[in-house]
């Protein structure tokens, strides 16, 4: 008998993504001869045991008693652990798209336990929400990677930087990574990557592993650009995107030369002591030049203590009083891969700005791809784990489970990562089903 999503969500648990996950490092081409001690998946799990377990730095990591290497070697099958010099020296040779791979694979179990169809938007579409994030930066510390930005005393810092998707959905709680794209100097350039050409390498990605899934890209006002747009829709799929008044002059003209004839579509809804204001017209020049049209939505929040929140989108939804409510909160959605993503990457236990090495070629983007894909799994076990989201609700901060579970798999013998959830559950006096 088939199993129902349910139950394929049951099943799921750490062992059974850790072990997908080391048979995927399995077909990383390793470039180094055949006869090395280290072999990679080993060295490639192990960086992802860093971020699983949490640890702050790559030193803590090696400096590990007994028991937690035996467990290590035991949960994470890793069969020789190497020195944190060694593991910087191989990542930094990984080429980054054989780990970008991975994330369109963990998507093929999300549509199989059923999460895909969970955050359906407006019944048929999934939200990736982009945005640029910067994650390291130094007057000191530098690669041939790193950005420069000069000061005006004189100074010139060094940072990385990278654009992130994340399917999100207004009312979801999770947010799961889709890959990344870094925004660094590219071989041959002295000049610095921006965030317009990192987009472009990453919409190019995301339409060639995510084109079977009916995507909106949900972006802020600095995407709102006729060529950006167009690549979007020669691809089939659609956009909510920000815009603001400052780089849009022409189209917010338009609008209040257009609203003050009364001819703006308007909607007012009321939610408790808060008031949702809509203005809207179709079929609109983005530009002064009319080259692309688009929908704009005109939309104020009016809280209860007199306080005004005004959003404005650009879309290719056609908008109407029945889905103007759904596509403002698709818009405002962005933020969640900011707020439920990248926050908690900084905060949250995975350490995202520290520096764990810049090497000569690769290694700070893989290191960041190895944390990103610990955190999709860590979200897929949030979305489907029934114990995990017992033992956080009890432990009353993430953070402490992360806490817990690192010391007791420093401390005490372990078979399996279910065998330790029963630890955790026995610990915060969880009923076991």
């Amino acid at each position: 008998m088939r199993k129902s999503h349910a139950q394929l969500r049951a099943g799921l648990n750490y062992d059974v993504l850790i072990d997908e996950l080391r048979s995927d490092f399995q077909n990383i081409p390793d470039h180094r001869a055949a006869n090395v001690v280290h072999k990679l998946p080993d060295i490639l799990m192990s960086a992802y045991a860093i971020f699983a377990l949490k640890y702050p730095s790559l030193l803590c990591f090696e400096q590990q008693p007994e028991v937690e290497q035996a467990n290590l070697q035991r949960l994470f099958g890793i069969d020789k652990i190497c020195s944190d010099v060694q593991m910087r020296r191989v990542l930094d040779e990984v080429n980054p798209d054989h780990l970008q791979e991975l994330f369109p694979r963990r998507f093929e179990l999300l549509k199989r336990t059923g999460i895909i169809a969970d955050y359906r938007f407006l019944k048929k579409y999934l939200l990736f929400s982009i945005d640029g994030v910067h994650y390291f930066e130094s007057k000191k510390i530098k690669c041939k990677r790193c950005l420069e930005k000069h000061h005006r005393n004189g100074e010139t810092s060094y940072h990385h930087s990278m654009l992130g998707v994340a399917m999100v959905h207004p009312n979801r709680r999770e947010v799961f990574p889709m890959g990344n794209e870094a925004i660094q100097k590219q071989d041959g350039d002295s000049k610095n990557d921006c965030e317009l050409n990192a987009s472009k390498r990453l919409l190019d990605r995301l339409l060639k592993d995510y084109s079977d899934l009916p995507g909106i890209i949900v972006e802020d006002a600095l995407y709102a650009n006729e060529p950006h747009v167009q690549k979007i829709l020669d691809h089939g799929w659609d956009f909510i995107i920000n815009v603001k008044p400052s780089s849009h002059s022409a189209l917010f003209k338009h609008f209040e030369a257009r609203k003050a004839r009364g001819q703006v579509a308007t909607l007012v809804l009321k939610e408790g002591k808060v008031e949702h204001h809509f203005y809207w017209m179709n079929n609109v020049p983005l530009n002064g030049n009319g080259n692309v049209r688009v929908n704009f939505l005109y939309y104020e929040e009016h809280s209860g203590q007199g306080k005004i929140k005004r959003f404005s989108w650009v879309t290719s939804l056609r908008l109407r009083k029945s889905n103007i409510y759904d596509i403002m909160q698709g818009g405002r959605a962005r933020w969640k891969i900011e707020n439920e993503g990248f926050n908690t990457l900084k905060n949250q236990g995975y350490h995202f700005e520290h520096n764990y090495g810049h090497g000569y070629n690769h290694l700070c983007n893989v290191m960041a791809l190895i944390m990103l894909l610990s955190f999709l799994v860590d979200q897929i076990i949030q979305a489907c784990n029934r114990l995990f989201n017992d033992i956080w609700t009890a432990a009353k901060a993430k953070n402490r489970v992360w806490e817990r579970i690192r010391a007791v798999f420093m401390t005490r013998p372990i078979n399996s990562f279910k065998e330790l959830f029963v630890i955790l559950a026995d610990i915060y006096s969880v009923q076991l089903e």
